[in-house]
């Protein structure tokens, strides 16, 4: 169980920074998505949801370990395939 939960906080960290790459990039399509929501709800909302997916996958991996892991694996691995092709597309 612990080894998961430290392979999900270590996923958690490489996801924040790409999550942060994208916040701060001047990708126009980025500023299109990410924009609306800043104004409405706040400029660390986005932050926030993140934290909560983290938390929660954390929590699931305490009661079952495999299925924690396996569902936060997904997450970061579609979450890098959606970062690089934003950030390698040409604009």
């Amino acid at each position: 169980m612990w080894v998961a939960i430290i392979a999900i906080f270590c996923a958690g960290v490489g996801n924040f920074a790409m999550h942060r790459a994208f916040v701060e990039s001047d990708d126009p399509l980025v500023q299109e998505m990410v924009r609306p929501l800043m104004q409405k709800v706040g400029p660390y909302a986005t932050y926030a949801f993140e934290f909560l997916l983290l938390v929660g996958a954390m929590a699931i991996a305490t009661r079952n370990w495999f299925t924690g892991l396996m569902l936060y694996g997904l997450y970061t691995i579609f979450n890098a395939m959606a970062f690089s092709w934003i950030m390698h597309r040409p604009r």
